[in-house]
Formats: structure tokens, C-alpha cells, sequence
């Protein structure tokens, strides 16, 4: 990544928070409502998508945000309610770090010291993954348009079991116009260093485990086979490739989003 000088850019936390901020309340204005249609894919996928409601409130210094009413189920998320429920906290904590290029655009970065309050937000319905259970944010970096200061990167240095470091992006792409709103309807989430906490010993038992479980599929035959095979073998294709590759990566697509709609009781 190009980092930039300082001084081409230079602006305060505070300054970079509140434009983004009140960039997106002004872009609400014709929105009251919103209905999004999500699944996860990667190493925790869903098989019926996940629905989930927002309602437009105005908070007490006159800001407007979405906050979320029903939801079938947890989802990691980045609103901007806990950027704006959080924001002392974040800009007391933060330093200008300058501007980085994400995927071909410029960004303010902030390093916050202190982020565990987004944190929760990003590792919610992950309850049964290394970085919901084991990992604590020790610091936290938002990586932040710097034209239009839209929210490109959530990035978390993790410490897992006080044994070992790790990191945790949320990456929020492919970002499109909703009724003068722009959306993400990509957010990727990629941990790093999850392996890093086994012996090489635990690692050949724990790809020895998984190759007992194809021999259990292949062993298997009729109805019994073809359970097995929807309800474990894409489970145990990405527990392999989340060993290769030392980590793993989840996806958040947005499959439809719709706005004023009526939100069912």
C-alpha cells in the first residue's frame, strides 16, 4: 500500500469522524425505513439468507442513522449508530496516521488505541470462531474515504489466548447508490494468524482429522452419503483451506436492499 505524506492531507480524528459522519445523515434524507437481505459465505455460510430492518432515528445532536429494529439473526457489522454512540471515545483514543491507498483509493487512517466498543460490533454471530471466543482487540485502525468518506477498512490487532498476535479486517466494498445512500454490499472479513497457535504436531493431527472425516463421507452410501455430505463437506474443505492459508475469510453479501419499506410487527 502507498502511504502518503502527512502533511498533503493532514486533519484531526475529529474532523475526519464528523465528515463522515454527517456525510452519511445527509444521505439518509429521503430514506425513513430499510429491509437488507444478507448471507455469509466462507468459512461460516448461511443457508437461508438473513433479513433485517431499520428504522431512521435522529439522535439528541440532531445526526440521523439507521438503527437496526429485527434481524433473523447476528451478523458482523460497522454501523454508523456505534461510530456515533462511540464517537468520544474513538476520537480521544485516535491519531492521524496520514492516507493509504484501498483498492485503488485514497484514505484517511486513523489508529485508535482504544476500539473495543466497534469491536463487538464486527465479531457479532462469529460466537464459535477462534476471534469471537479467544481474541481481545488490543488496537484498531478505520481506514476512511478520502473524498467521499465512506468507510473502506475496519483493521484489529488481535491477541488470542495471550499466546500469539493476529489481525482482523473488515473490508467494505463494492459500494452502490440506495435512494441517495451509498451501501456496501460487500463486506469481506479476513483473520490472520489463527494457525499460528498450534505446534506442528497439533496442526498433522488436525488435517489427520479431517481426512478421517472424507473417509467417513466416502465410506458412507445412500441417504446416509448424501447427508453427510451436505451438512460436512464444506465444512471440512474451508477448516483445510483455513489451515493452508494460515487464517480464514468470511463474506457478508448484501443480496437486496429496499427502502421505506413497512417493517412487519
Amino acid at each position: 500500500m502507498l502511504l502518503y505524506p502527512v502533511v498533503i492531507l493532514a486533519q484531526t480524528p475529529a474532523e475526519i469522524m464528523d465528515r463522515m459522519i454527517q456525510s452519511y445523515s445527509n444521505s439518509l434524507s429521503g430514506i425513513e425505513t430499510m429491509m437488507v437481505v444478507t448471507k455469509m459465505e466462507g468459512l461460516i455460510e448461511t443457508d437461508v439468507p438473513d433479513t433485517t430492518y431499520y428504522r431512521k432515528v435522529t439522535l439528541q445532536d440532531g445526526v440521523q442513522t439507521m438503527q437496526e429494529v429485527s434481524s433473523s439473526r447476528d451478523t458482523p457489522s460497522a454501523d454508523y449508530h456505534s461510530f456515533q454512540q462511540n464517537y468520544d471515545a474513538i476520537v480521544e483514543n485516535a491519531t492521524y496516521e496520514g492516507t493509504e491507498t484501498i483498492d485503488g483509493r485514497r484514505a484517511h487512517v486513523l489508529l485508535v488505541e482504544d476500539i473495543s466498543a466497534l469491536y463487538q460490533g464486527a465479531v457479532s454471530g462469529m460466537d464459535d470462531t477462534a476471534v469471537a471466543q479467544e481474541g481481545e482487540a488490543m488496537r484498531g485502525r478505520l481506514y476512511i474515504d478520502a473524498n467521499d468518506y465512506l468507510l473502506l477498512r475496519m483493521s484489529f490487532d488481535m491477541q488470542f489466548s495471550e499466546e500469539y498476535t493476529g489481525t482482523y479486517d473488515m473490508n467494505f466494498k463494492d459500494y452502490r447508490n440506495v435512494n441517495g445512500m451509498q451501501y456496501s454490499f460487500l463486506a469481506e472479513m479476513v483473520i490472520d494468524g489463527i494457525s499460528e497457535q498450534f505446534s506442528a504436531e497439533e496442526l498433522a493431527e488436525a488435517r489427520r482429522g479431517l481426512q478421517d472425516a472424507r473417509q467417513q463421507i466416502d465410506n458412507a452410501s445412500g441417504m446416509q452419503r448424501r447427508i453427510l455430505e451436505r451438512t460436512l463437506r464444506g465444512t471440512i474443505d474451508r477448516l483445510e483451506r483455513m489451515l493452508e492459508e494460515g487464517g480464514m475469510t468470511m463474506r457478508l453479501v448484501t443480496l437486496a436492499v429496499e427502502t421505506n419499506v413497512t417493517i412487519p410487527d
